[in-house]
């Protein structure tokens, strides 16, 4: 499922559900899928789903605030700097963009 949307998430949580040691899935995440720790790679997942509704036209009328609390983010403002980080717009400038291309 989307484990990453759960609240207070941790790599060692992670790791039990998983069935892993946590130096293992750390190891996994950081050598094998690239990313410089969990938090990044939770957050490119959060991001991931948001760009998706972000672009979907049936959604346009989501307010970003519910995007970001859906998928995974407790509030706006972390939610904003990591989306900027990784997409180099926020997200409304990358619906506006999105919807742009799609319409």
């Amino acid at each position: 499922g989307r484990v990453y949307r759960r609240e207070g998430l941790t790599i060692g949580a992670l790791a039990a559900d998983l069935g892993l040691p946590e130096y293992r899935l750390r190891r996994a995440i950081n050598r094998q899928l690239g990313h410089r720790n969990f938090n990044t790679y939770i957050n490119g997942l959060r991001i991931a789903e948001a760009k998706a509704v972000l672009a979907d036209p049936s959604r346009v009328d989501h307010p970003v605030l519910g995007i970001a609390i859906d998928a995974g983010f407790q509030s706006l403002g972390p939610f904003n700097r990591a989306f900027k980080a990784e997409t180099g717009l926020t997200p409304t400038e990358f619906r506006r963009r999105a919807l742009a291309q799609a319409g």
